[in-house]
């Protein structure tokens, strides 16, 4: 790349950062873009600084986007589900933070780690299983706003054999209804989109 090409005129690098030609010049006098005048007058502003002013204003979204997502926690110990599960919440209409614990000990920690919204937990898991889980969490007050969701492949009567899940726990069947764990999700999300919150 020449010595010309490392810089911009005024007005393309308004066009790039998506700003007015009096803005950019403004940027230039505050110093947020590096650029100087020709002898003719004309400003010409350095490209890497204007790289850098768009890759700032990405990150910006981007920590604006994770401080609005919804966080998810998924205790389950089979792969190939896990990776469902996240190609599935990854098309979600809103974001979410996906978290993970292949067994229930570890679970139990990100729940104190993480504070997620939405548990998603399967029944069968090593060490502590999911009716522990279950029932541990929906006893404690802080953890009464947390939804929870069991997704299992259990029938019904053998559910009831273990002692049943606590009222407030919702029971979905495999194969996974994914549009259902949407619903739920976002049900949790309205809360926070209202005005004033």
């Amino acid at each position: 790349m020449s010595m010309v090409e490392n810089f911009l005129t005024t007005r393309a690098a308004a066009q790039v950062l998506g700003i007015s030609v009096r803005t950019a010049q403004q940027w230039v006098e505050k110093g947020r873009l590096k650029g100087w005048k020709t002898r003719g007058g004309h400003r010409r502003i350095s490209r890497a600084s204007v790289a850098c002013v768009l890759a700032a204003h990405a990150a910006t979204e981007a920590a604006a986007a994770q401080a609005h997502a919804l966080p998810v926690l998924i205790i389950e110990d089979d792969a190939a589900l896990l990776k469902l599960y996240r190609m599935k919440i990854s098309r979600w209409p809103f974001p979410a933070t996906i978290f993970t614990a292949p067994n229930g000990y570890e679970g139990l920690v990100m729940v104190g780690e993480v504070a997620p919204r939405l548990l998603v937990c399967d029944l069968r898991l090593p060490g502590v299983n999911g009716f522990q889980i279950v029932r541990y969490l929906s006893a404690l007050e802080r953890y009464k706003d947390m939804a929870i969701v069991v997704v299992s492949g259990l029938p019904p009567q053998e559910i009831a054999a273990h002692g049943s899940l606590p009222a407030r726990v919702e029971l979905l069947g495999k194969p996974i209804d994914f549009d259902r764990l949407q619903e739920i999700a976002g049900a949790l999300r309205e809360p926070q989109l209202r005005p004033g919150k």
